[in-house]
C-alpha cells in the first residue's frame, strides 16, 4: 500500500512543480526627467531653467501665464513631489514579491542646465529616494541620453546595487551584467547612448558590442535566460519620428537578437515616454519582443500627451518568462485639482486588457496583426491600443489613419528602410483608398439617380 501512495505523491510533486511558476515581480520605471528648480509659483520670466513650465493663455499673450501643479505639468519635466509620490505608492504594491528593479535612464530634466555638481547632486536625491524605497532590493541602473557619461562619481553613487564585476564594465562603458545567483535568469544592462550615430566607429561602442557577444555566447553555453535593458529601443521613435539608433548599430542590434532569440525572454525600454511594444521578425517569422514602459514625467508634444506611469512585471523567478504586467498611472490634472494627494491607480493588466494568451513574440505579432486592420475609428483594439500609448490622455484620440499605420509599422518594421517603405506603402494604399471612394460617389448618386426615375415611371 505505501508503494502506490509514494507514486501518486511523487506525481502530485512533480505535477505541481511543472505547472506551478515561482512567481516574483519586478518593477519597471524610466524617464523621470528630474527637474530640482521646479515650483508651482515658478516664472520663466524670472528663470531661464524652466522655459516650458509657463506658457501663453489660449489667448496668446505672453503676460499672462496659467499656473503649474503641484504634481507637475504635461509641459514641465518632473517635480520632487510627483516622484516622491510614485515611490511612496511602489511600496504599497507586493513589496514582499519584488525581486529587483529596473530603472532605464534620463534621470535628470531635459532642460535642468545646472552645472556637473548639481546634476550629480539630482542623481544622487534620486538615488538615495529608491535606495530607502527599496531598501531591501537590489535597483538596476542605465544610462538615458540626459544623463552623464560613466564615471568615478556614478560608479560609487550606485556601487551599492552593483557587484564588483557589473561595477568594472559600468566605470568604463557604462553597461554590465547580472547573474541571478538563486535562477537561470540574466540581466544584461545596455549603455544604448553607444548605439547613437556620434558612437558608431568609438573604441567604447566597438567594446560593448564584443562584450555583448561574449556575455550572450555564454549565456547560451550555460542554458540561461537574459533579460535585455536599456533606455532606447531598437526601430524608429514616433515622439518624434526619428531614430535614437545609427542604421547600423540598429541592423547590428536586430541580427544580434535573432542569433540568440531562444535564449532573451524579453527586452525593456524606456525613452519614448509612451506605452507601446516592438516585435522582432526572422524570416517572418515572430522571434523576440520588447516593452516600452511610459516615463514617470509627464510628457507633451504636438503628436500628443501622456499622464506619469509605473509598470510591475509579473514574472516566473525560475526561468524568467515574463507572465504578466500590470500598468498603473497618475491622472495628473485630477491630482493637481485634489488637495488629498496624488491618487496613482491601477491603469490595465497586459494579458486580460488586450486578450493575450500569453506573453510572447507569437502574441505579440498578433496584437501587432489586429492593430492593421481598418481606419482608428473602426478598430476598437487600436483605440484601446491608443489609450494605453497615451496613458489615458486626453489626446488618445488624436490620430488618424496615416498615424494608425505609422504605429503598425513602427511595432512591425523595426529596420530603419523597412519602416519607411511599410509607411509609403500605407500611404500609397490610403490614397488608392480615397481616390476609389472620390469615383464611386458619383457613380452611386447616378445609380440613385435612375432607381427614382424607376420608382416614379414605371
Amino acid at each position: 500500500m505505501k508503494i502506490p501512495y509514494l507514486l501518486l505523491t511523487l506525481t502530485c510533486v512533480f505535477t505541481f512543480s511543472c505547472t506551478h511558476a515561482k512567481i516574483g515581480y519586478f518593477w519597471h520605471i524610466t524617464d523621470f526627467h528630474y527637474d530640482p528648480l521646479y515650483t508651482p509659483q515658478g516664472d520663466t520670466r524670472r528663470s531661464p531653467h524652466r522655459t516650458d513650465c509657463r506658457r501663453a493663455d489660449e489667448r496668446g499673450s505672453s503676460g499672462h501665464h496659467r499656473a503649474l501643479g503641484r504634481y507637475g505639468d504635461y509641459s514641465c519635466d518632473s517635480s520632487l513631489e510627483l516622484i516622491e509620490s510614485a515611490a511612496k505608492y511602489m511600496r504599497t504594491r507586493h513589496s514582499e514579491n519584488v525581486e529587483f528593479v529596473l530603472w532605464t535612464g534620463d534621470i535628470i530634466a531635459a532642460r535642468y542646465t545646472g552645472n556637473e555638481d548639481d546634476r550629480y547632486r539630482a542623481i544622487r536625491n534620486m538615488t538615495e529616494l529608491l535606495g530607502r524605497t527599496f531598501s531591501s532590493h537590489f535597483v538596476f541602473p542605465v544610462l538615458g541620453h540626459l544623463d552623464p557619461s560613466p564615471s568615478e562619481t556614478l560608479t560609487n553613487l550606485w556601487m551599492h546595487w552593483l557587484p564588483l564585476e557589473a561595477l568594472q564594465t559600468f566605470k568604463i562603458g557604462g553597461y554590465y551584467t547580472i547573474e541571478q545567483s538563486h535562477s537561470k535568469l540574466r540581466i544584461v544592462a545596455l549603455n544604448t547612448n553607444l548605439f547613437g550615430i556620434r558612437e558608431v566607429n568609438s573604441a567604447p561602442a566597438k567594446a560593448q558590442w564584443e562584450w555583448l557577444d561574449a556575455v550572450l555566447d555564454k549565456a547560451q553555453s550555460n542554458k540561461e535566460m537574459v533579460y535585455i535593458v536599456g533606455h532606447a529601443a531598437p526601430g524608429t521613435d514616433l515622439r518624434p519620428a526619428y531614430n535614437s539608433l545609427s542604421v547600423d548599430a540598429n541592423a547590428k542590434y536586430l541580427r544580434t537578437i535573432r542569433r540568440h532569440a531562444k535564449i532573451i525572454a524579453g527586452q525593456f525600454f524606456g525613452h519614448l515616454h509612451a506605452d507601446t511594444f516592438r516585435v522582432i521578425y526572422d524570416k517572418d517569422q515572430p522571434v523576440s519582443w520588447a516593452l516600452l514602459a511610459p516615463s514617470v514625467s509627464p510628457h507633451h508634444d504636438p503628436t500628443g500627451s501622456s499622464n506619469p506611469g509605473l509598470r510591475l512585471y509579473k514574472f516566473d523567478s525560475d526561468t524568467g518568462k515574463v507572465l504578466d504586467y500590470t500598468q498603473y498611472y497618475l491622472d495628473l490634472a485630477a491630482a493637481n485639482r485634489a488637495g488629498s494627494g496624488a491618487e496613482w491607480t491601477a491603469e490595465y493588466n497586459l494579458t486580460q486588457y488586450y486578450g493575450l494568451r500569453d506573453v510572447s513574440a507569437d502574441s505579440l505579432h498578433n496584437l501587432a496583426d489586429k492593430l492593421r486592420i481598418g481606419a482608428p475609428h473602426e478598430t476598437a483594439m487600436f483605440n484601446k491600443y491608443l489609450r494605453a500609448y497615451n496613458v489615458k490622455h486626453e489626446s488618445a484620440d488624436n490620430c488618424d489613419g496615416a498615424c494608425a499605420h505609422q504605429h503598425f509599422c513602427a511595432i512591425t518594421c523595426l529596420e530603419h528602410v523597412a519602416y519607411r517603405q511599410c509607411v509609403e506603402a500605407a500611404a500609397s494604399a490610403l490614397a488608392a483608398s480615397a481616390q476609389s471612394a472620390d469615383l464611386l460617389l458619383p457613380a452611386l448618386h447616378v445609380l440613385f439617380t435612375l432607381i427614382i426615375i424607376l420608382v416614379i415611371f414605371v
